[in-house]
């Protein structure tokens, strides 16, 4: 649930430093950014790119959550949950702050 991801904050082990590729050309940092799409794409809790309102609508239930591309922050990813009946939106960013 939502909650033990707030308590948690584990990291997903595709999206962990090991993945990504150290080096300067831009077709390998592409070829990095495509697989970890592609494998983010397979998960049922990830919904792509949708708005915060988008996000919020598919949200039933205490506890449900998902990950989605942000809209307002290009590259980055949001995770969405309901907490005690209200939407909570974290901005998703790695160990070195990006």
């Amino acid at each position: 649930p939502f909650e033990d991801a707030l308590k948690n904050q584990t990291t997903w082990p595709f999206l962990n430093k090991a993945t990504s590729i150290e080096c300067t050309s831009p077709l390998l940092s592409r070829a990095a950014d495509w697989t970890i799409i592609e494998e983010l794409s397979t998960q049922p809790w990830y919904q792509g790119e949708l708005s915060r309102k988008e996000a919020e609508q598919l949200l039933k239930k205490c506890g449900d959550f998902l990950v989605r591309k942000s809209t307002t922050n290009p590259g980055s990813y949001v995770l969405t949950g309901l907490h005690n009946g209200q939407a909570k939106h974290l901005l998703l960013v790695d160990p070195e702050g990006t």
